[in-house]
């Protein structure tokens, strides 16, 4: 059992938590996900089964889309719903939120948060947060793609709640970006709620839930098909054992020019190979 399960992630259970379960349900050895959700964030989890878990790397670059909630007047230490209340301040007037979203778009740096899996030394950055550490993290590249609001805005209590839609790069952080989006209208801001509608181009309306799997209603895509992004090479028999020895693969055999080349026989994946200059050096090979 070989492939990609998408799944529908539920509030309340972290990824490796989903893992675990769809791990027993399926008895299968080898698992993994592209990709990590919070436990307060629900939508697509990108599973890999067995071999696949050698995609990880490929399927994590793709762009996902997220339907967010931001509150504004308050900040938390997890810069989301669960955590510490940290700052205050009163909103009195509906707030120019659109211009707020449009200056988010395009490239820019973004620093994690202290609350995220990232890894400082051999630990995680969370755990590092819950022992009141704090250290400095470099910024990283992101770019937001779109970005729009979904909802009204709501003005109660005080505070100032609304839903928006961006398409962003690999690394974002939405719940920074939701900081940032507050800070912007000079506020304190925090995510009140994470939906990832779409990993890539695998999409919410396709994944099954937790219970779908445990009562066996699911369909694995098959590795070739999950990177369909990657121009195909249709492996012969000569091919196909330099493929198994680690050998490395002739343009002229192949016949292709492109940076990344996937190799596929009998409509299976067996490898994943790179051009330099005029030959093809393997990155991954399934055999």
């Amino acid at each position: 059992m070989n492939g990609i399960l998408l799944v529908d992630k539920p509030v309340g259970i972290s990824s490796q938590g989903a893992i675990s379960v769809i791990k027993r349900a399926l008895g299968v050895k080898k698992i993994g996900h592209a990709g990590t959700l919070d436990p307060l964030a629900s939508g697509v989890l990108v599973v890999l089964v067995n071999n696949a878990t050698k995609l990880s790397d490929y399927l994590l670059e793709k762009e996902k889309t997220y339907l967010a909630e931001v509150t504004i007047g308050k900040s938390t230490d997890t810069l989301d719903r669960e955590g510490n209340v940290t700052e205050t301040k009163k909103v009195t007037e509906i707030l120019d939120v659109d211009s707020a979203l449009k200056s988010m778009l395009g490239k820019s740096k973004q620093i994690p948060p202290m609350y995220s899996a990232l890894k400082k030394d051999g630990k995680k950055l969370y755990e590092l947060a819950r022992n009141g550490e704090t250290i400095e993290r470099e910024a990283r590249d992101i770019e937001i793609y779109e970005i729009s609001r979904t909802s009204e805005i709501v003005l109660e209590n005080d505070e100032l709640k609304f839903s928006f839609i961006t398409r962003a790069s690999k690394g974002t952080y939405i719940r920074t970006l939701c900081f940032d989006i507050g800070a912007k209208l000079n506020f304190p801001a925090y995510m009140s709620n994470l939906v990832r509608v779409s990993s890539g181009k695998f999409k919410i309306e396709d994944c099954y839930s937790l219970e779908d799997i445990k009562n066996g209603k699911y369909k694995l895509i098959s590795m070739i098909d999950a990177i369909d992004f990657i121009p195909r090479v249709i492996a012969n028999e000569k091919i196909y054992k330099l493929v198994m020895n680690g050998h490395k693969l002739p343009i002229e055999l192949v016949n292709s020019n492109e940076a990344k080349i996937a190799i596929c026989y009998n409509d299976e994946l067996i490898g994943i190979y790179e051009k330099q200059e005029n030959i093809y050096k393997a990155l991954r090979i399934w055999n």
